[in-house]
């Protein structure tokens, strides 16, 4: 076989939900074996199975989108082995024991593996999903929008005037006469649009800068406001229409929901998991020496 096709064959098989299970399971098998004192413990023979040497390769070739060649998964092997040695001396010198970094990356990775055999199971229907949206409305909902316009004055074009000259235009428009004048008239010449529809403060935001999007935000319906400062010069804002914010429909936030749900479903799997292990320890908390050293 090809190399290319042994690369296909185990990119192929790194996708298969499968492989992932027997991956986890084979790894679960062996923290069982060793709770269990199954006996390999302060054995002097090192076996490199099959198995071991397969997800070696396939380590390999996740790293380098080819599978190693015979003498990189000897040296691989030859790793392995001595990592393998290593780590049966130093726990036989008890070097884990009390070593905070080695205690909390040890639970890490049964944390890790129990959340992991949660996400294998059947995916959420979309009835889950539709109801985890309700159940979590507030966690989704959209803030208000804004539909607006602007009129720009150029803070380089216009230099200390900008603001004196955008004040007058407001008091004119706000004036009596104020719904007869042209703003195509007023103001400077700007890249981006004049008149926005439905924008958010964040978008709002996005788009100009400076805080922008705070004081479209704070600006009643109806009536020219500002001069409100941007990345781009002294805008006045006249807000047409304020909608107010709603909970999206599933269809747009579906990958945030089903990423959202999933996460919960591990994280529920991992606390009905700890509270059947806690139940097989027996604990005593000793009072503390010193009564002061409780608060």
């Amino acid at each position: 076989m090809s190399a290319v096709a042994v690369k296909g064959l185990f990119r192929r098989a790194l996708r298969e939900p499968l492989v992932h299970f027997t991956i986890v399971g084979a790894t679960l098998f062996g923290i069982s074996g060793r709770m269990e004192g199954s006996g390999a413990e302060g054995s002097d023979e090192i076996v490199v199975t099959q198995s071991q040497m397969e997800q070696l390769v396939i380590g390999f070739t996740r790293t380098w989108g080819r599978p190693p060649t015979r003498q990189e998964l000897d040296g691989l092997i030859e790793e392995h082995i001595r990592e393998e040695v290593l780590y049966r001396e130093a726990t036989a010198m008890e070097l884990d024991r009390d070593d905070t970094i080695v205690r909390r990356r040890m639970r890490q990775k049964l944390e890790f593996i129990i959340g992991d055999l949660a996400g294998m199971k059947e995916p959420p229907t979309e009835r889950e999903l539709r109801s985890y949206l309700e159940r979590n409305a507030d966690k989704y909902r959209e803030g208000p929008r804004y539909s607006f316009e602007h009129i720009i004055f150029n803070l380089e074009k216009r230099g200390a005037s900008a603001g004196s000259d955008a004040r007058a235009v407001l008091a004119r428009l706000n004036g009596q006469d104020g719904q007869r004048i042209d703003v195509d008239t007023l103001g400077d010449a700007f890249l981006l649009p004049f008149e926005f529809e439905s924008l958010s403060e964040e978008e709002t935001e996005r788009m100009f800068g400076g805080g922008l999007g705070g004081s479209v935000a704070r600006t009643e319906v109806g009536s020219w406001a500002g001069p409100f400062e941007s990345a781009y010069g002294l805008h006045l804002v006249l807000v047409h229409e304020r909608t107010a914010g709603s909970v999206p429909a599933l269809s747009r936030v579906r990958d945030v929901v089903l990423a959202d749900l999933m996460s919960e479903r591990r994280q529920q799997a991992l606390e009905a998991e700890y509270a059947r292990l806690r139940q097989r320890y027996t604990v005593m908390i000793e009072p503390p020496a010193i009564a002061a050293a409780v608060p």
